[in-house]
């Protein structure tokens, strides 16, 4: 996958007349220039030959794209499932510190992390074991968590940190290539400018801590597990749940990129 935006928008610069430019590079990141180029340049397009060639090459579009959704929607379940476990413990963690009791254990912590993990699963059966949907999901970091009343703080493993992928503005397979593709190219930000995960980072600075990046560096949200106090728990729980926001909203730019590739049809 080509990631040099300007030279896959000079190689493209026909198509600037259809598609916006962000359309472009998300073709080209699904890797299917050809097939829309053959769209946009065919003579007649109401033609029984013509009109059976069009239909193969939308089919061959829209796999492509339902395997980015796809992919999307595996990130965004696997941040839902960690942040409903992480509201579970800082649950527990606020009612020890105020001395309430309360009948959460580390397994019903656990067993209603695997629920959330099993009705994802359930939910998707259906879809081709070619997609690794479920890949990120069963990835989940579940962790081991100690929880201790007396020092009303818990000690978890977080081997699966897809926080620490943010903040390093790191990816070892942890995120798709796509996925990853969309989070770091600027022209996919309002601004152009600035990459989506450029903005979440200055978003967690700014509002958690306090714009303090030395302290933010040695957050226990952005390394492999340690000591969690009730304001870490929280603190993880909101990133989690806006980075999940971030996910979900690159669909916004596949849609308007499949809104430009029907008006190519016309």
């Amino acid at each position: 996958m080509s990631t040099n935006s300007d030279s896959i928008l000079k190689a493209n610069v026909s198509l600037k007349s259809k598609f916006s430019e962000a359309s472009i590079l998300i073709m080209n990141a699904l890797r299917i220039n050809d097939e829309v180029h053959e769209i946009v340049n065919k003579p007649n397009k109401n033609s029984l030959e013509s009109m059976v060639r069009l239909n193969t090459l939308k089919q061959q579009i829209d796999n492509r794209v339902w395997i980015a959704n796809s992919e999307i929607d595996a990130l965004s379940a696997e941040l839902d499932c960690e942040g409903e476990r992480i509201d579970q413990i800082a649950n527990f963690v606020d009612n020890a510190n105020s001395g309430k009791t309360t009948k959460f254990t580390v397994a019903s912590i656990v067993i209603g992390a695997a629920s959330s993990i099993a009705t994802v699963l359930i939910s998707n059966e259906s879809l081709n074991n070619g997609v690794a949907i479920g890949a990120g999901v069963l990835g989940a970091s579940l962790g081991f968590a100690t929880l201790n009343p007396k020092g009303k703080k818990v000690e978890m493993s977080t081997n699966r940190n897809l926080l620490q992928n943010v903040w390093l503005n790191q990816n070892q397979h942890e995120i798709s290539r796509f996925v990853w593709y969309m989070l770091t190219e600027p022209k996919f930000s309002n601004s152009g400018k600035t990459t989506l995960l450029q903005n979440t980072k200055e978003r967690w600075l700014m509002y958690q801590f306090d714009e303090n990046l030395t302290k933010a560096n040695k957050s226990v949200n952005f390394s492999k597990g340690g000591i969690y106090h009730a304001d870490d728990l929280h603190a993880r729980s909101q990133m989690i749940n806006q980075f999940q926001s971030v996910v979900r909203s690159i669909k916004q730019n596949i849609n308007l990129f499949l809104a430009e590739l029907n008006t190519a049809f016309d």
